[in-house]
């Protein structure tokens, strides 16, 4: 039953998070799924939506270092489905902005 009920507390902790990051609350969605991220993905149990998820919440919460990391790990994994190929796209598109922005910084510095 403890099993049972420390896994139901990890998937409302998932939930929580997501719609936090729903809320564009990206500095809560990082504290409730980043501390999660090794139980809820492995290399041979990958997770694409929830390192979407995360990778959301961390160049939300301005974390770049952990954005690319999580991104670079992302990009080894294919989507499942359909949510998942939106979700990865909408990540690929903040990958190819931050970029663009990086870039544009240092045409300017």
């Amino acid at each position: 039953m403890e099993k049972n009920k420390g896994i139901q507390k990890m998937a409302e902790r998932v939930v929580e998070g997501y719609n936090a990051i729903h809320d564009k609350d990206y500095q809560k969605g990082k504290k409730l799924l980043e501390p999660l991220a090794p139980l809820l993905h492995q290399a041979e149990r990958p997770n694409v939506t929830f390192l979407c998820y995360l990778s959301i919440a961390l160049i939300g919460s301005k974390d770049i270092d952990a954005f690319l990391s999580t991104y670079e790990e992302l990009q080894r994994h294919k989507p499942n489905n359909k949510k998942e190929l939106a979700l990865k796209d909408r990540v690929d598109e903040m990958f190819h902005e931050l970029m663009e922005s990086l870039q544009s910084n240092n045409n300017n510095g």
